[in-house]
């Protein structure tokens, strides 16, 4: 056979260099196979940006960044490209998961564990795929070893009992004379040792000029107590999520540069200041938090536009509470002031998420003077077991509304089953629909003809978490956005390791 020629070798490598930018990451991954000049081109802009929301492919992905430069193609440090990396996998039930899952997701942590210190150029980490990484790789990613680093967003395991000499942690603290941009922690640990809570507020300290977005869950506050009170506050901060009890710490009293505020859901309401941030535009609460937000009486008027109740979030499976002794009107009384508040704010209201416990026309139609500009809306249903929930006629009622509703482009909705209760709260968790018409595409194209007689903005729609429409040219096409899971091709690791 003749020797071949490179598809390659004739073009000059600025030219090949410029055929890589324009690809996108599919096509990328085609040309990186077509021979060994485009590999080495198209390998960085490959694993420059890496971003997965299925498990499958994060699992395959970081055995691969895990391999030492000796076991991959043309010996090349592959972790060492990675600039940006998103792992997001919310879908994993881990009461419900099997001993095989779990060793997966141990052995995928154990793995980035190896792979993180060798991203040396790296800028952005975010890992949400339920599996809390070691304290180690956060320590890694925030004590300065990586100098560029200026994104953290993580679910991190904290020790709780003090560590002895060695255990990773620098001290004096070692960070890049940048500071971070976002810091966000989800964390279980309500004890943490001396000295990781030193660790944090030397990064906090460090970030104080630099700091925009930041975030705590309910109940990691008391392990960092000792933080609090000597933490400066953030002037660049401009997205903020802590307990309702952190509020009026030292650290954020200065708030007039949030626009974006969420109150994680606890068992105190949060006690706000008429004179707290004074220029807030979008806000996750309670109802009895967005009350205290929006006053009747004020001299200033916070400008929110964008409201978020009980943090229920479209596509995010999560955990709601709506007390069972309440009821359906007893929930709209609660739910009601707190719509009807927006009147009060000093910028018209476009987007709106919230639970429900009953899809009601009137109690709509007593909010559409509110809704003129609104572009966003998402209904979450809770339903009772052995309650009907919506059909064609329930979801077809609500058409003749949208025409007071001239901007709304993405109207979305789902309900929920609750749990069997417990001390008299009854405990949703699982979105879908529980009944036929979540399922039945023929009614709801019925459903979205008759929204179309009455909306010429609506471009978005969904009656279930499971998938959507959208409106195009010829008209509602189905978008399905829950993709089955791939069988892991395991390597052994996740079977033989303990």
């Amino acid at each position: 056979m003749p020797p071949t020629t490179s598809a390659s070798a004739s073009f000059p490598v600025e030219l090949l260099q410029l055929i890589c930018e324009a690809a996108d990451h599919s096509t990328l991954y085609s040309i990186a196979l077509s021979d060994r000049t485009f590999n080495e081109l198209a390998t960085p802009a490959l694993y420059s940006t890496i971003d997965l929301q299925l498990f499958h492919a994060i699992y395959a992905c970081v055995r691969t960044l895990a391999l030492p430069p000796g076991k991959t193609s043309f010996k090349r440090d592959l972790a060492s490209l990675v600039k940006t990396i998103s792992l997001h996998d919310t879908s994993y039930d881990v009461a419900n998961a099997s001993t095989l899952e779990r060793k997966q997701r141990d052995v995928a942590r154990r793995r980035l564990a190896h792979a993180v210190p060798r991203m040396r150029g790296l800028r952005s980490f975010i890992c949400r795929m339920c599996i809390y990484l070691t304290a180690g790789t956060f320590t890694t990613l925030a004590n300065g070893t990586l100098p560029f680093v200026h994104s953290i967003d993580i679910d991190v395991d904290l020790p709780r009992v003090a560590l002895e000499d060695g255990d990773g942690v620098m001290m004096p603290f070692a960070v890049t004379d940048r500071g971070l941009k976002t810091l966000r922690l989800e964390t279980r640990s309500s004890f943490v040792s001396h000295k990781y809570e030193a660790f944090i507020h030397a990064l906090l300290v460090a970030s104080r000029h630099t700091l925009q977005s930041f975030s705590l869950p309910y109940g990691a506050e008391s392990g960092l107590r000792s933080t609090w009170p000597s933490t400066p506050s953030f002037p660049a901060l401009r997205e903020l999520c802590v307990p309702p009890n952190l509020l009026s710490q030292p650290a954020f009293q200065g708030t007039s540069s949030i626009r974006a505020l969420v109150i994680p859901r606890s068992w105190s309401s949060a006690q706000i200041a008429p004179t707290a941030f004074p220029n807030l535009e979008e806000v996750t609460c309670s109802p009895h938090e967005l009350v205290a937000l929006l006053p009747e009486r004020a001299q200033h008027r916070r400008p929110i536009r964008a409201v978020t109740l009980e943090d229920v979030q479209y596509g995010v499976p999560r955990f709601h509470a709506m007390a069972e002794h309440l009821g359906i009107q007893g929930w709209h009384l609660v739910a009601r002031p707190a719509l009807r508040a927006l009147r009060f704010s000093g910028a018209r209201l476009a987007r709106l998420s919230f639970l429900v416990s009953e899809l009601s026309v009137p109690f709509l139609e007593d909010l559409l003077p509110l809704f003129e500009e609104l572009e966003y809306l998402y209904i979450l249903l809770q339903v009772r077991t052995g309650e009907h929930g919506y059909g064609l006629n329930e979801v077809s009622a609500l058409a003749p509304l949208l025409e007071r509703m001239p901007r709304l482009h993405t109207f979305l909705l789902c309900d929920k089953m609750p749990v069997v209760p417990g001390s008299g709260m009854a405990e949703t968790r699982v979105d879908g629909g529980p009944h036929e018409f979540a399922r039945n595409e023929d009614d709801q194209r019925h459903a979205l003809a008759a929204y179309d007689r009455h909306s010429s903005s609506l471009r978005r729609a969904a009656f279930t978490s499971d998938f959507e429409w959208e409106k195009r040219g010829d008209g509602w096409h189905r978008r399905g956005h829950v993709v089955a899971e791939r069988e892991i091709d395991s390597d052994g690791e996740d079977e033989a390791e303990e």
